[in-house]
């Protein structure tokens, strides 16, 4: 009989440590235009008074963390995600339960180490579509897609922004503050304002500069924006 209690009691144990270890919340972004949900193709006009149609819209993030309630800072993964608007399933990602957490973090874009250590694979392989050279690196973030304001062929604009060396380095860290009853929700919804990305800093007209593709000036503009892409919705 005390042997059966052993038993018991360990069975108990290991399961706490296993609803412990493998509680998660999950962490999801919410693609916005300004109030209304984005719909690819939709039409919306940005702060320029322009039309806007979202053909695609991508970015890598990584390095996610939480800060808890004693600002100790807990390290969540150090992989890259690549967002996609077009696959609801890339917009989900599971991380261990965040409770008396304050604060979440993460970085958008690809850090420097990954920029120069040859050829990658998975979401980070170049065939993906978000890489230019192996001397500029990964594209962090793009944004492709139509306004009658863009005075090139289709009318089509087209935002790739890149670039991990000074001063032109790309990579923004986005902290966001977490609702204080968190610790009873399993998941938490990023809400992403795309009509920051023509705003959220730096005012960007597409009429006159409908495309970036290389390291620069309008690419830390842009950058900048869409540092500001996102807020956290409380989910109840």
């Amino acid at each position: 009989m005390q042997q059966k209690r052993k038993i018991a009691f360990l069975i108990t144990m290991l399961m706490g440590l296993f609803n412990t270890l493998f509680s998660q919340t999950m962490v999801q972004f919410k693609m916005m235009f300004n109030n209304q949900d984005f719909h690819k193709d939709s039409s919306y006009i940005n702060s320029a008074g322009e039309m806007v149609q979202i053909h695609r819209f991508m970015f890598y993030t990584t390095k996610w963390k939480v800060i808890n309630a004693s600002n100790d800072t807990i390290n969540l993964s150090n992989d890259h995600f690549l967002i996609n608007a077009d696959k609801e399933q890339s917009m989900v990602m599971p991380f261990p339960q965040l409770a008396n957490a304050k604060k979440i973090l993460f970085n958008i874009g690809v850090d420097s180490i990954r920029n120069t250590s040859g050829i990658q694979t998975g979401i980070l392989d170049p065939a993906v579509g978000m890489f230019w050279t192996w001397r500029t690196g990964y594209i962090m973030a793009k944004m492709h897609g139509i306004s009658s304001q863009a005075k090139t062929a289709g009318n089509r604009f087209s935002y790739e922004v890149g670039g991990f060396q000074s001063p032109y380095n790309s990579v923004r860290t986005i902290v966001l503050e977490l609702p204080t009853n968190q610790e009873k929700n399993k998941s938490i919804t990023i809400k992403t304002n795309l009509a920051n990305w023509f705003s959220g800093k730096h005012f960007i007209q597409i009429g006159t500069t409908p495309n970036c593709h290389n390291a620069g000036k309008l690419a830390m503009q842009l950058a900048d924006n869409y540092a500001t892409l996102f807020s956290i919705h409380s989910n109840h």
